[in-house]
């Protein structure tokens, strides 16, 4: 969440502020694969069985989006789902997620794993992108 932290608020440490945002859910009929000689991950549509767990993020308002999707970058494309919340007895809700929309061989064979990358990587991340901000419409001109 640190990350997603400094993505919404410039500040990697304000995860107070995010974690009311959030809930965990579940998408079905995708995957989320490692990209070759990258930390960060490719969501891809796969076989209908196949299971993405992850966090439904509510965003408080536009400029959050912004945040957001400029941190996500061109090599992802926004793309509306439905997700189900977990804990909340198969609640199905509109979502958009952030499929991978770059060249299909720097996909790895290889599933990306969150608690390896927050124990080897997360940290390396936060000191790269400490002092840098991104702009959201709430930003001046």
């Amino acid at each position: 969440m640190p990350l997603l932290a400094w993505a919404l608020t410039g500040d990697s440490r304000k995860t107070d502020v995010v974690a009311p945002l959030v809930k965990p859910a579940e998408l079905k009929g995708y995957a989320r694969f490692s990209l070759l000689g990258k930390d960060y991950p490719a969501l891809i549509e796969h076989d209908e069985t196949s299971i993405v767990d992850g966090l439904l993020l509510c965003p408080q308002d536009e400029s959050q989006r912004k945040k957001l999707d400029d941190f996500e970058g061109e090599a992802y494309t926004m793309t509306p789902v439905q997700v189900t919340v977990v804990g909340e007895e198969g609640q199905m809700v509109d979502a958009d997620i952030y499929l991978w929309n770059g060249e299909r061989y720097a996909v790895s064979m290889d599933r990306w794993d969150l608690d390896t990358f927050v124990q080897e990587r997360l940290n390396d991340w936060i000191e790269l992108f400490a002092g840098m901000e991104l702009l959201g419409n709430d930003a001046d001109p």
